[in-house]
């Protein structure tokens, strides 16, 4: 199956994400993040997109950071096993209380003041939902 590198979840991966048999315990959303090499805002502001989504991640933290937890977040380097150099550029591990803590967080107007910066930094991502049911 290819790798869909995207922006935005579809209504039916919204519902699957909210409708998930463990959505009501805590979740860590996995971030695998692609950054644009120019930010493009509307402006035409000349920033890098690392640039452009620090200033979102600034501003997310702002506005969630009593209700979320990173627990990582770093430059993604090199693959040790399988493929795909230089498809990703960093990645992250954010934790919310439940799927729908992290669906409100990111569906206030408060946030979309500062969506503007992920989206004018962000070449696509994946987002993966994960749960702590200990598999190691």
């Amino acid at each position: 199956m290819p790798t869909l590198n995207a922006l935005d979840p579809t209504s039916e991966q919204i519902k699957s994400f909210l409708s998930h048999k463990k959505a009501g315990e805590p979740v860590f959303m996995l971030n695998l993040l692609k950054f644009k090499d120019k930010a493009t805002y509307k402006d035409g502001e000349d920033i890098s997109g690392r640039e452009a989504y620090q200033r979102y991640v600034k501003g997310f933290a702002q506005i969630n950071g009593d209700k979320t937890e990173t627990i990582f977040g770093g430059a993604a380097n090199a693959f040790l096993i399988g493929g795909g150099d230089g498809e990703w550029d960093a990645v992250a591990l954010v934790k919310y209380n439940n799927a729908q803590a992290m669906f409100d967080a990111v569906s206030s107007d408060v946030y979309r003041k500062i969506h503007k910066h992920r989206r004018a930094g962000l070449e696509g991502q994946l987002l993966i939902s994960c749960d702590d049911s200990g598999v190691f």
